[in-house]
């Protein structure tokens, strides 16, 4: 048995054990899915689904919608990892330039892409999987990917292109952007969870689920808290539509 094998090896629970992220194992492990096939054709898949969901959202209210990218991103990242991942995030920015062009190209644009695809993989590749781990992940790529990230970039992007009065004009730090990413990723951890929970069994027998990877595990405590964020998720919803949405147009505090 080889090294990366023998560190993927069965736990008591029956779930796939996985080296340390920071381990040198690890991430020859994760860079074997560029020369596994099936992997390769699942990601291209991936890709082409990630650049058709862009053209469609479901509107909340005003200002606020669904998009549906991170939970083909979340699907993508969960069977082939975070090397894979970084190269579909790439891939798929890039496409949805070309074919759906919105304003001025930025390539650094494409980091918060590669980014997100990033840390999916790093939460879930091979993972056991629960609402809670679930929910850091989403929680993690909404503030570092959407509103750190973003922000650092579409900063740079105004300064690159129109020069320094428009960056000067355009701040990192504003409450719209971050109450918009707050309020929405309860609801799209949820909705991670349950669409990844029953896709483990097809996913599995498609063999891009290692065999005895752990299927979704529900505990109590885990439905109290998927209720609980569903509730939260429509509350913070209406409170933006009734109250937050003109409280921070008037009063909206912007940074850097």
């Amino acid at each position: 048995m080889s090294e990366v094998q023998s560190q993927a090896t069965r736990t008591p629970e029956g779930a796939l054990s996985q080296p340390p992220v920071f381990s040198k194992t690890y991430w020859r492990l994760a860079a074997k899915n560029f020369s596994d096939v099936r992997m390769i054709v699942f990601a291209a898949l991936i890709i082409a689904m990630r650049v058709v969901v862009k053209f469609f959202k479901i509107p909340l209210a005003a200002g606020l919608s669904l998009s549906f990218d991170c939970y083909v991103n979340s699907l993508g990242s969960l069977c082939y990892g975070p090397l894979v991942g970084l190269a579909v995030g790439a891939i798929s920015d890039t496409l949805g330039c070309i074919i759906h062009p919105s304003g001025d190209y930025f390539l650094p644009f494409i980091l918060t892409e590669m980014s997100s695809s990033f840390i999916f993989g790093l939460f879930l590749w091979r993972r056991n999987l629960t609402p809670g781990r679930v929910l850091v992940c989403k929680f993690t790529v909404n503030l570092f990917c959407n509103i750190i990230l973003t922000s650092v970039l579409m900063k740079w992007y105004y300064y690159a292109l129109y020069g320094l009065e428009d960056a000067q004009a355009y701040s990192i730090i504003n409450l719209t952007r971050i109450a918009k990413n707050l309020i929405l990723f309860p609801l799209e951890a949820v909705l991670i969870t349950i669409i990844l929970g029953a896709l483990i069994t097809p996913l599995k027998s498609l063999r891009l689920l290692p065999k005895n990877h752990g299927k979704l595990e529900i505990r109590k405590r885990d439905i109290v808290l998927v209720v609980a964020l569903l509730l939260l998720s429509v509350g913070l919803v209406l409170l933006y539509v009734f109250v937050l949405k003109d409280f921070i147009a008037e009063h909206n505090i912007k940074l850097l």
